[in-house]
């Protein structure tokens, strides 16, 4: 008789702490969107000024050019070097 209980309040309490689960570190997302680029071989006027190249030593072909718009608004799009290519996104980072 006390086996059935002990049974009944442990399956008890195994539904009500999966019930009760939440995500310790939610999905943020924030302000920052990537655009498809307008062109397969050239970068827009309208990104602005080159103001800094980086590298990935991971992926040394690919390099990140960083411009800025003259309201401060930064977009870097990334440049495949050995195959003479502009990636496919643009990462745009608004300045307030």
């Amino acid at each position: 008789m006390v086996r059935k209980h002990v049974i009944a309040l442990c399956i008890l309490a195994l539904c009500l702490s999966t019930i009760s689960c939440q995500e310790l570190y939610p999905k943020q997302t924030g302000p920052l969107t990537y655009e498809t680029t307008k062109f397969t071989d050239s970068i827009p006027q309208e990104y602005g000024a080159l103001i800094s190249v980086t590298l990935n030593p991971q992926a040394p072909s690919w390099a990140g050019l960083w411009f800025q718009k003259p309201d401060g608004t930064i977009t870097m799009v990334l440049v495949d070097t050995q195959h003479g290519k502009i990636g496919e996104k643009a990462l745009t980072i608004p300045r307030k």
